[in-house]
């Protein structure tokens, strides 16, 4: 890994063209999946703090918490429905959850994913000691015709019928934690904010949860 920091701009972080948090060389996203796979054994990444339009102010900070892997048991589009991204509904089929605050699994057919351009999600987690915590994530996806590049702003995506190869889909959420009394309650206190990104062969989605400091 690169040892050298880079620094991102106020427009940057704000407008979330970056994909995620430019930290030692690595996006945290790409660090977490480095560094943090399930079974590691490697320390939380440091936080990144970032100033706003007043330097009295105190400082603002991204730190990752945790991600998980959610599988999904089924996929139903409704293809009526006049949106970029369709209607749709899935399952949560199960997966798994590493990081330096929480491990444990995504618990199945505990919830399910509706969307329609934003979505919706309503599941249970189950931590490594069998606590039972809830989530409510909402968020957004936006298409683009490329991948984000530095320093090349994002084009937005040709609408449906056109060509959707090479189309990138970004997600953004703002998760809601319902945790009981104990060794979790600090999930019930934190803002949370979280990145994402749907895989294929299976039909998965890693998300990257990051507390706001």
């Amino acid at each position: 890994m690169s040892t050298q920091d880079e620094s991102i701009s106020r427009r940057t972080f704000l407008g979330g063209a970056t994909g995620a948090v430019a930290l030692s060389g690595l996006s945290l996203a790409q660090a977490a999946a480095a560094q943090s796979a399930p079974g590691s054994n490697n320390e939380a990444l440091p936080a990144q703090w970032f100033e706003g339009p007043d330097p009295s102010m105190p400082k603002a900070g991204l730190r990752w918490a945790f991600s998980a892997r959610v599988f999904f048991a089924d996929r139903v589009m409704i293809n009526t429905m006049d949106s970029p991204a369709g209607r749709g509904y899935t399952s949560v089929g199960g997966g798994d959850i590493w990081g330096p605050r929480l491990q444990g699994r995504v618990l199945p057919h505990s919830g399910a994913d509706y969307y329609k351009t934003t979505f919706t999600t309503y599941y249970m987690l189950q931590a490594s000691d069998g606590a039972l915590i809830f989530i409510h994530n909402r968020g957004t996806m936006r298409r683009f015709a490329g991948q984000y590049e530095p320093g090349k702003p994002l084009l937005p995506a040709p609408p449906p019928p056109a060509s959707q190869e090479g189309v990138w889909t970004r997600f953004r959420a703002t998760p809601v934690f319902s945790a009981p009394l104990g060794p979790h309650d600090w999930m019930n206190r934190t803002v949370f904010v979280a990145s994402s990104q749907r895989q294929a062969n299976p039909d998965h989605t890693v998300f990257n949860y990051y507390e706001v400091l």
